[in-house]
């Protein structure tokens, strides 16, 4: 056990040092609008990603903001984020907690995570295409107090609390049922200065709206 808690903020840590080592135009990258994406219609989406496995999530469809896969991270290989645009990456160790992570670098799929706001609507597609409906709920930043070290202590920006790894992990997806985005705030030339969180949470709401054929 002791080595599993261990092995929680260390993945939290390195996710985020993984960036550095990422070579690539960074600076340039930008967030395309949903008009230069030709979003797929949902519909469209799901058969596009399905693959018949009803235990892999495969999808994240956000309307009018961006669709994109999903990849999972390989097994022992907990701070792995894939390194292609429009493409997230499900976080397994967040799973121990009971809740969905997804991540995905700053300089590509995470771009757009800035757009995102209250009240969006998602949809994750698993690989058997049953679609559910969530909605975000909360957005949370926090400032790196050392951007280059897995084992940094981070500052609440809304409250100005001090967390460690641990708690700061313990805290972002300890709420079971939750989907958490997370990728990196970029400041003052660091591409790791912080982490950015985005909880969404299951919606009945959104689940008749769109492509009611593919609920179960």
């Amino acid at each position: 056990m002791a080595l599993r808690l261990f092995r929680i903020p260390l993945a939290l840590g390195l996710i985020a040092l993984a960036a550095l080592a990422v070579p690539g135009r960074r600076a340039s990258a930008r967030v395309l609008t949903a008009a230069e994406l030709e979003l797929p219609a949902l519909q469209d989406f799901v058969r596009l990603v399905q693959n018949g496995d009803a235990d892999q999530l495969r999808g994240v469809y956000a309307p009018e903001l961006f669709a994109d896969m999903v990849v999972q991270q390989p097994k022992e290989y907990p701070a792995f984020v894939s390194p292609r645009q429009n493409v997230l990456t499900e976080f397994s160790t967040a799973s121990q907690l009971g809740s969905t992570g997804l991540l995905a670098h700053n300089y590509l799929a995470g771009a757009q995570f800035a757009r995102i706001e209250v009240g969006q609507p998602l949809y994750l597609i698993r690989g058997d295409g049953m679609t559910t409906a969530y909605v975000v709920t909360d957005m949370f930043r926090f400032q790196a107090l050392q951007p280059n070290s897995a084992d940094s202590e981070f500052l609440d920006l809304a409250s100005g609390a001090r967390l460690s790894a641990t708690a700061l992990f313990s805290r972002m997806y300890s709420w079971r049922g939750t989907v958490v985005f997370q990728t990196c705030i970029a400041s003052d030339g660091t591409p790791t200065w912080g982490r950015l969180f985005i909880v969404a949470e299951r919606s009945l709401e959104y689940d008749t709206r769109d492509l009611p054929q593919f609920h179960r």
